[in-house]
């Protein structure tokens, strides 16, 4: 995987820290009628994990959900409980959350890509993480587990990093695991799903068009459909080819 050359560390909000990134995607196949595509993260102290995990787990209990927090399975019903959860990241100053938007219509992969979109699809990953990675910090990268097709990625991902990284930061693993043993990845998925229904001016939902509302306004933000500066901390969306 070749990658253009951008400096490490400039925008990222830890600095000689051990971090945990949980990534998830959203809409990077099919759906032609949604050309934005989103990958992002939820970035965190690596010690401060379980911390986290208590408050959002007393969440669920007082709001007896138990199964997977998921994008898709946003309805009325659980909207209140959603809501909350966001509210509680977002009340947390060492929680940040990054994400690309990538017009899928405006990528040329002949060009750029030597015609493989798996290649194309990676290396917009790397574009995600590498903004914010800093020096000094070792990161510990949770990725949403991956088809088949798309399993030789994540390693040549590492490889570019650990790289990119040498002798400035650390990539101590970056894995696959299975969204639904990990609450991070699933608040992920809710914020990179609710980034990509504005994004893509969607609003036949109600619950989502409200759950969206709740994350703009929990993170002091207008709307998610706008973009920011790779500087813009807590809740940085940026924008690709739009």
């Amino acid at each position: 995987m070749n990658a253009p050359q951008a400096p490490l560390g400039s925008y990222g909000p830890f600095r000689n820290a051990e971090v945990s990134i949980y990534c998830d995607e959203s809409r990077h196949e099919g759906q032609s009628d949604q050309k934005y595509m989103v990958i992002g993260g939820l970035w965190l102290p690596r010690g401060k994990r379980q911390d986290f995990l208590t408050g959002l787990r007393e969440i669920q209990e007082r709001h007896k959900i138990t199964g997977e927090l998921k994008w898709g399975k946003l309805s009325r019903r659980c909207l209140p409980a959603y809501s909350e959860i966001v509210s509680f990241v977002a009340a947390q100053s060492d929680i940040h959350f990054r994400c690309i938007v990538v017009d899928k219509s405006r990528v040329n992969t002949d060009k750029y890509f030597q015609s493989d979109r798996q290649l194309g699809f990676w290396v917009f990953y790397w574009h995600c993480l590498k903004q914010w990675m800093g020096n000094g910090n070792t990161y510990f990268i949770s990725l949403d587990f991956k088809p088949e097709s798309l399993l030789s990625g994540p390693r040549r991902l590492r490889d570019v990093l650990e790289k990119e990284c040498l002798g400035r930061a650390w990539v101590n693993s970056l894995d696959c695991v299975d969204s639904k043993e990990n609450l991070f990845c699933q608040i992920a998925d809710l914020l990179i799903g609710a980034v990509g229904y504005e994004q893509n001016g969607l609003s036949g939902s109600e619950s989502k068009v409200a759950f969206c509302k709740s994350v703009a306004s929990a993170f002091g933000r207008q709307n998610l459909s706008g973009g920011d500066q790779p500087s813009r901390g807590r809740f940085n969306i940026f924008k690709i080819w739009s």
